[in-house]
């Protein structure tokens, strides 16, 4: 069965055992992309690039479980294990194979738990190659956003008495490098889904769940990474250090890094057409 290929933005939903999650297709492509957002964001997130992408690509992009428009359920399933299930259910129920996974932020740590699952897997593999935008990868000081929501009852206080708008801006105004470049839209992007119902208790268990049990294995396990990898980072992230990238570079052996100056954490959006120009000569290569 063929994966089902469309242009138009239609909201689509995947039914997990129970756990609904919403995605996109665009473009009709022979190359299939899937992308996956950071802590806090949606599909939304990857408009800035869509455009030309799918013009010789068909892109899935994924609200991850608790974000965006999927499923927010009380089950305390939100490891990076539990995300990398969903995703990798969602590839086996859309029969892709040769796919180019793209992460951003947290979605690059889920990208990466994606990846050793596949490769662990004893049925064909799915992904070809690996994107990483800014990627949660190793064990750091939390980011202001995740460490604020992994404290009891202050992470009940910004959830429920901050507006969402607030919280939006003043998180973004953080993230990016040039301010100037935060529009109202971009920030309505962000807020549109932070009140939605159960957002509370996802992202309280999302950010609770963030670091993995056996982190240094998975440390360990990067350097198994086989497949050709780009590596992009803002040169002024604030909340993971471009540090992180050089150590991902030299980790990954078939990888390389671009490297975005005056450039924040969410290079896609602040940054979308070097990022863009960076991810075409990737897949070109």
């Amino acid at each position: 069965m063929m994966p089902i290929k469309d242009t138009d933005n239609i909201k689509r939903t995947f039914n997990n055992n129970g756990v609904h999650i919403s995605y996109e297709i665009h473009g009709n492509g022979n190359s299939s992309i899937v992308f996956l957002h950071g802590f806090g964001a949606s599909v939304e997130t990857w408009r800035d690039i869509q455009s030309k992408l799918a013009k010789n690509n068909t892109l899935f992009f994924l609200d991850l479980k608790g974000f965006g428009l999927s499923s927010k359920p009380d089950d305390g399933k939100y490891s990076l294990a539990d995300q990398a299930d969903v995703v990798i259910a969602f590839l086996e129920a859309q029969n892709l194979h040769n796919i180019t996974l793209v992460g951003h932020s947290y979605g690059g740590a889920v990208s990466l738990f994606t990846y050793l699952k596949d490769q662990s897997s004893q049925s064909n593999s799915y992904i070809q190659r690996l994107i990483l935008f800014d990627a949660a990868a190793y064990v750091q000081k939390f980011p202001f956003f995740v460490g604020i929501l992994r404290k009891p009852i202050i992470n009940w206080v910004v959830m429920n008495l901050i507006p969402a708008q607030i919280r939006a801006s003043f998180t973004l105004r953080h993230l990016f490098y040039d301010k100037n470049k935060l529009s109202q839209e971009r920030i309505n992007r962000y807020a549109a889904f932070f009140n939605q119902p159960g957002s509370y208790n996802s992202f309280v268990e999302c950010a609770r769940q963030i670091i993995p049990k056996d982190s240094e294995s998975v440390s360990d396990l990067i350097r198994t990474i086989s497949v050709p990898t780009l590596i992009l980072w803002g040169a002024n992230d604030p909340a993971i250090p471009v540090e992180h990238g050089y150590r991902l570079k030299k980790d990954i052996q078939n990888s390389t890094i671009k490297i975005i100056q005056q450039c924040g954490h969410i290079p896609h959006e602040e940054c979308p057409q070097e990022s863009l120009e960076a991810i075409l000569s990737f897949l070109g290569e």
